[in-house]
């Protein structure tokens, strides 16, 4: 996709977003077949359609993500002098609510402490089970190399 066509795509998302909210498949859904009717009628033919959809959806969230509300965004301290240090080291300019089913801008989380609140633990849940992901590929490593107490036999060793 060329830059203008990306910028084009971007507009789209946030005019239906506007209208229906942060909603990444739903806005998927509202704007894929207008932005690429030609890419969807072809997935559409060659059983693709929802591995693209899946693939616009993706794009949908990075959009949402990564929105700059420029100035509006820019000072924080006018909501609170105290929020300006916690806001500038967050990774992220908006984040998941579960109970919105959308991500949410930092500034309206913090106009809504319920929707913070939703958007912390929606993260804290997430990063528990990376965590544990990794856990398990931990006990997976330690399986394939023969380290650890629970040492299975290599995967050289079982072919061999």
């Amino acid at each position: 996709m060329q830059n203008s066509q990306s910028a084009a795509f971007a507009a789209s998302v946030w005019e239906v977003a506007s209208r229906i909210g942060n909603n990444a498949p739903r806005i998927a859904d509202d704007i894929m077949e207008a932005a690429f009717p030609l890419t969807c009628s072809q997935a559409r033919a060659e059983g693709a359609h929802r591995m693209l959809r899946t693939g616009i959806i993706s794009e949908v969230k990075r959009i949402l993500r990564n929105h700059d509300d420029g100035p509006a965004q820019g000072d924080f301290a006018e909501v609170c002098e105290a929020f300006a240090p916690l806001v500038k080291d967050l990774r992220s300019k908006s984040y998941f609510a579960e109970s919105a089913a959308e991500y949410v801008a930092i500034p309206d989380l913090i106009a809504e402490p319920d929707l913070l609140d939703d958007a912390r633990r929606f993260m804290r849940r997430k990063g528990i089970e990376c965590l544990a992901e990794a856990d398990r590929l931990d006990a997976l490593y330690a399986a394939v190399t023969g380290t650890g107490r629970e040492a299975a036999p290599s995967a050289r060793a079982v072919a061999a």
